[in-house]
Parts: C-alpha cells; structure tokens; sequence
C-alpha cells in the first residue's frame, strides 16, 4: 500500500478485505446450492430442496449489505443468515443422516457466509468482532438444529478454519497498514525533496545560462569594442539585461502570455523578430527561410529556450565564425518545431571545445533538453557550422519557467548558442 496517501491506507485496505469476504462468502453459498442440487440428482429420495430454498435468503441478505455497507446491514445479514442456516441444517441433518462427512462439509459451507459477511467496519478489530460473532452464530444454531433432529454432531472444520483465516489476515493487513502509516512519511519526503532538487537544478541551469548569454556577451563587446564612449545601443541593451536579471521577470513562466491563441502567436513572432533585429544591429546578416510562426507555436517555455538558444547561436557567429552572414531555418512537421541555424564561417570541433565552456553545453544543449527538446550540431574546422533544434510541440512541461516579455526579447536576442573554440 506504498502508493496511497497514509490517510486513506486503513480505509482501502479495509474496503478491498471486505470486499472479497463478499465475493467467498458468495462463492460459499453458491457452492452449497450446487453441491445439494447434485446429491438430489443422485438421491432423488432425499428431500434437500428446502436446504437450497434456505441459500436464497442470504444471498439477497448478501446483496442488500453491500449496497448499504453498515452495521445495521451487517447485523440484519447475521439476523437473516442465523435463521437460514438453522433451516439449511435441520434439512441437512435429517436427509443426509447416512453421509455425515457430507453434511459436516455443507453445514460449514453455510457458517462461513456468517463468518465473512460481518466486517462492515475500517478497524481490523471491528472486523475479527463480526467475524467472531458470525461464527458463535452459525455454531449454536447448527448445534440446536443437530439436537433437534438428533444425529451426531458436526465440528464444521472448514468454518474453524475459515475464522482462522479471517483473523490471521486481518492481523497481517493491520501489521501492513501500521507500516505503512510509518513509511509514507519518508516516501513522500523523499520525494518532495526529490521535485524540489530537480526543480532547483533547473533554475541553477537556466540562470546559469542566461548569465553566459547576457553578462559574458557584454564583457565580449565591450573588450572588442573601440576607445570612446560606449555605443548607445549596447547600453540600452545592458540596462534592460541588467533590469531582467535583477527582476524576477525570467521566471515568471507563462503567466504573461496572452489569452488569445492568435495574440499568443503575433507576440511570438514579434519576440522572434526582435531577436533577430538585435543580431542585425550588431552587423550580422542574417536571412531567414521557413515558416517562423512555427516557432510562436510552441508553449511559452519552450519558445522562449529556442528563441535564446537561437540567439546565442546568432551571437556565436558574430563572434567567433569569422563571417558576418548566417541562415535560420525554420521548420514544421506537425510533431516538432526544428530551427536550423547555419554559416559558412571557420567551423570548429566540438570535441576539442574547453569544459568550461558554457554556450554548447548550457545554452544550447541543456536549455533545449530542458523543454524535451533534441540538439543536433555539425561542425568541422574550416566547414562551418549546422545546428538544429527540435522541440515538440507537447514539450516546454519542466518546471524551468522562463519569459518572453519585453526584457526577455532583449535578452533572446543576445543569448543562446555555440561556444567555438578560440
């Protein structure tokens, strides 16, 4: 019972025993129904018919208590199934005086309903009472029916047996539930802990991320940038990345975007636009081809990882290609979303690539398998660089919230992408 809340372990474990106390307590009846109807085949001398007449009323019994489930049920059910069985045992008893082994079997058959039916409670030793009590019934009742029409007594074995049962597992399910009441408050810790690292970790990665595609781009630009003052649109853009990062505005998820499907995808395209506006700005060409509203597609967290992860790329090719022309593709095949960003320039080999370079691995890679997205890169010194990533369009459900506000186009559009190899 690991996998139920600990509330509700006691309740379960108590509904599913009852239920298939029912269902043998039926099989019970039904068997001793069959087993006279039998014997009447073989002996149609011996009048039994009644006994099986007797089966009926406590099956009906049987019936009503599972579709009431209370005590009053349970003790109307043993009121019903004490009379019964007296019927069904002075049958018994007078017409199968010549097959005691027969009669001891039958009348065990009808006791153990007696025994079974009686636990309508959730507490184990509700359960052992009704079914002590059902026994004591069904004994002294088959007991007056054996001295009413004399014979030898019967020691029921199957009925001891059954009580035997009864109690041996309602104690075991009890023993099971009081364990499990103790274990499934670490479990759930344990994995409360578990979604609460997991979802750490993300954050960690994401920020780490956006620190890479923002703080060290701006020191880039700012070392290769010339003596004087400082170009004014490299400054807009610091102060509304040092704004983003100094707000909690990347982690606002998508609770900024738009209600409108159609408002949704007009402010992913535009977010889209601006990041490759902010490429241009910086002296890259860059030419487009494909569908971009696939793009503005994808659920706000997914969009906006492949919006920096194609940004990064962008910026990695101004800074580290020696080309100033690249090509993104965009492409829909009704799964995924795939984006394509491609130049001519110098290449590099990834193998060869410093593991504290963050851009390929952290940027690119982890940012898009954080939204169950694939990477796919194709590069060799003086070939160029290919990049594709794929992200499904019922992906972006990690729980690394990120935004596509105005700050986060900023953002985008200095972000993400390959790390090359100075």
């Amino acid at each position: 019972m690991l996998g139920i809340p600990t509330h509700l372990a006691p309740r379960v474990n108590a509904w599913s025993t009852v239920r298939a106390f029912h269902a043998a307590a039926i099989g019970s009846l039904v068997a001793a129904a069959l087993l006279l109807l039998l014997y009447r085949i073989d002996a149609p001398s011996d009048h039994v018919l009644g006994a099986v007449l007797a089966v009926v009323p406590m099956l009906v019994m049987i019936g009503v208590h599972v579709h009431i489930g209370t005590w009053r049920s349970a003790a109307a059910f043993l009121v019903v199934g004490g009379l019964c069985t007296f019927w069904f045992a002075t049958v018994v008893q007078r017409e199968l005086t010549e097959v005691p082994w027969v009669a001891s079997y039958l009348l065990s058959l009808v006791v153990v309903p007696l025994v079974l039916i009686g636990g309508s409670g959730s507490g184990s030793a509700r359960v052992v009472l009704w079914s002590v009590t059902g026994f004591v019934v069904g004994r002294v009742v088959t007991a007056v029916a054996v001295l009413q029409v004399g014979g030898p007594d019967h020691p029921l074995v199957l009925a001891w047996v059954t009580l035997g049962f009864v109690i041996a597992l309602v104690l075991a399910v009890g023993r099971s539930t009081a364990r499990s009441e103790r274990i499934q408050p670490e479990l759930l810790r344990s994995a409360r802990e578990e979604h609460v690292t997991a979802y750490r970790a993300g954050i960690e990665a994401e920020a780490a991320a956006i620190l890479h595609d923002t703080v060290l781009n701006h020191l880039n630009a700012i070392a290769l940038a010339p003596a004087g003052p400082m170009d004014e649109h490299l400054a807009r853009t610091m102060e509304s990345d040092v704004a983003m990062l100094t707000g909690r505005a990347w982690l606002a998820g998508d609770a900024h975007a738009a209600d409108d499907a159609d408002a949704a995808t007009a402010e992913g395209v535009a977010a889209f636009e601006r990041m490759l506006d902010e490429q241009r700005s910086a002296g890259l060409r860059v030419t487009v081809t494909g569908d971009p509203v696939s793009v503005a597609r994808l659920d706000t967290r997914a969009m906006t990882a492949v919006l920096r992860a194609v940004g990064q790329c962008l910026a990695n090719v101004t800074k580290h290609a020696g080309t100033d022309e690249a090509e993104v593709s965009v492409f829909d095949d009704g799964v995924s979303c795939t984006v394509m960003v491609v130049d001519d320039g110098r290449g590099f080999d990834e193998q060869a690539t410093g593991a504290d370079r963050m851009g390929l691995r952290n940027s690119v890679r982890e940012r898009i398998g954080r939204v169950g997205g694939e990477v796919q890169v194709w590069s060799s010194p003086g070939s160029g660089t290919s990049v594709m990533m794929s992200v499904p369009y019922s992906a972006g459900t990690e729980p690394v919230p990120v935004d596509v506000g105005t700050g986060s186009a900023t953002l985008d559009s200095g972000s993400s992408g390959i790390e090359r190899a100075s």
